[in-house]
């Protein structure tokens, strides 16, 4: 069996012909050259021990990508034509395989061979890279996430990434954010129908309410999509509406929203009841849910989705504080800081206060919740005085 320096000298001899071009056409000194070889020597004996580890794959990878940029900058300054960038490509790509060959369980390496394959436009390569992923790790959420994100963002596939989802969802019973990323995901394909129908004029009366909204909201630390979409950017490595940008929608639009299910939020609604069926569902979970669907003001049905949630928590866990929060933030929802349903909604959420803090079993947590969201409606400008004094002196009790 060869030894790791025979393993080490094979795969250098495989770059003597690149070496060689960047000599013939002066793209490095011989000096660079000799130092260049000298690292490559280096990293191959580094990830052909027995000890290496899978970060060594890494940082050898992002040395090739950082040597490749660098010829093809001095390729531009020296404009020199026909140097080959199909070498330095393939050379990343070997040291991923070999990586992921040794260390198959190490998500982040396959990640980073992901993300590398999808910044280089190798389509064919990403997908095969991405199936073989997922088949070593069908129950990482992650994989599944980012399969749908690819999906959304390069093929503007929505039928692409519900499928990844829904794929996702039936081997990671274990994972909330999962599940909450696939409700999420058709929301935001609800809010761009509703959003695309306003532009059609099918929904010519809600067109400039809704509009204005938006604007609003940006302000407010709101992220949005060419199509105005606006709802709370949760993180960076979650679906966002940006992603959905490419999909086409016109035809679901056209559909008249009172004969089509799927239009009404039987989709959403089916994820939250597939999930109350999961091991990590609670109280915390559902509310989550919730808090995802209340998001959405763009979506005609979400009245519908909030009701079914809550009906649903209040049916499994009446008493708990999460229900109770949910119960009583429920009539404001929907509803802007400057509309005059708003004063009226406020009523009702302070009755709903009174009445389930007689109830709830945990007075303090459900006093944290509705602290933190009533300072939130005290932030809003322009908050009517009146309003402004009633909140005020209800969070001073809540205190």
């Amino acid at each position: 069996m060869a030894g790791a320096s025979d393993k080490a000298r094979f795969y250098l001899e495989q770059a003597v012909p690149q070496l060689q071009e960047f000599k013939e056409k002066k793209i490095f000194d011989h000096d660079e050259i000799r130092n260049l070889v000298k690292k490559r020597s280096d990293f191959e004996h580094k990830i052909l021990g027995r000890g290496s580890q899978p970060i060594d794959f890494a940082r050898y990878a992002a040395w090739e990508i950082s040597l490749e940029k660098l010829r093809q900058k001095r390729c531009k300054r020296l404009r020199i034509k026909g140097s080959s960038a199909h070498t330095g490509q393939a050379r990343t790509f070997q040291i991923f395989d070999r990586g992921t060959k040794k260390h198959p369980g190490d998500v982040a390496l396959w990640m980073s061979y992901l993300e590398y394959t999808r910044q280089e436009k190798a389509t064919k390569k990403f997908k095969s890279v991405l199936t073989s992923a997922i088949r070593l790790h069908p129950t990482k959420s992650e994989l599944w996430l980012y399969a749908a994100r690819w999906a959304l963002e390069s093929e503007a596939d929505m039928n692409g990434a519900r499928s990844y989802m829904q794929r996702g969802t039936r081997f990671c019973t274990q994972s909330r954010d999962l599940w909450i990323e696939y409700a999420k995901l058709e929301m935001i394909y609800l809010a761009k129908i509703a959003m695309r129908r306003r532009i059609l004029g099918l929904d010519v009366d809600e067109s400039v309410e809704a509009l204005e909204n938006t604007e609003a909201t940006k302000d407010e630390g709101f992220a949005t999509s060419a199509d105005v979409i606006a709802i709370p950017d949760f993180n960076t490595n979650t679906l966002r509406p940006s992603m959905i940008k490419g999909v086409k929608v016109d035809s679901e639009a056209a559909k008249d929203p009172m004969t089509t299910p799927a239009l009404n939020g039987a989709i959403p609604l089916a994820i939250f009841d597939a999930a109350r069926k999961q091991p990590f569902f609670c109280p915390a979970a559902a509310e989550d849910f919730f808090d995802l669907f209340a998001s959405f003001n763009q979506v005609r049905c979400l009245p519908k989705i909030l009701q079914h949630v809550l009906d649903s928590m209040m049916e499994s866990y009446p008493r708990d504080p999460c229900t109770c929060s949910c119960y009583i933030r429920q009539p404001v929802l929907g509803i802007e800081p400057d509309s005059p349903d708003f004063p009226i909604a406020i009523g009702s959420t302070l009755d709903r206060l009174k009445e389930t803090t007689a109830t709830v079993k945990d007075k303090v947590e459900l006093s944290k919740k509705i602290k933190v969201w009533f300072e939130r409606i005290l932030s809003f400008e322009d908050l009517d005085p009146g309003i402004q004094t009633v909140v005020g002196h209800t969070l001073r009790r809540l205190e």
